[in-house]
């Protein structure tokens, strides 16, 4: 795979076997793309780690834990699936909103706030004990 405005196809070979050509691929479990675009691979690590908040539900509706507890469960359960392989990321405005929403997904499901609730972020960061994290948490975000 190559990444550049260059059309023309690349013919590299390794002995007498021409290596096909290809426009995406996983490394490590990151997905890296020839448009170098990383909207799908983050796309999929938000549905991965949605997927992680659904399958430990028991936790969030526990009486026993605080709810900074959850946050922590959350931060050390869930968050290191969204940003695995993030250090090759190039993030836009769109996918900075999709990280943001999800992190604040996920302490509303903690709480408990229904969508229809109009309960606003700073409400619900100030009931968890957090500020936004998620972003800070990637190599690349200031």
């Amino acid at each position: 795979m190559k990444v550049c405005d260059d059309a023309t196809p690349m013919r590299v070979f390794i002995e007498v076997d021409m290596l096909k050509e290809v426009h995406s691929f996983r490394y490590l479990g990151a997905l890296f793309g020839s448009e170098a675009v990383c909207g799908p691979e983050i796309k999929a690590r938000l549905a991965m780690a949605s997927e992680r908040m659904g399958a430990i539900e028991r936790l969030w509706g526990s009486q026993t834990l605080s709810n900074m507890l959850k946050a922590r469960l959350i931060q050390t359960l869930v968050w290191p699936i969204v940003t695995y392989g993030s250090e090759s990321w190039t993030l836009n405005l769109d996918l900075t909103r999709n990280i943001e929403a999800f992190e604040m997904q996920c302490y509303r499901k903690v709480l408990r706030i229904p969508y229809v609730d109009h309960v606003t972020n700073t409400e619900v960061l100030g009931r968890m004990g957090q500020e936004r994290m998620l972003l800070k948490g990637l190599n690349h975000a200031s």
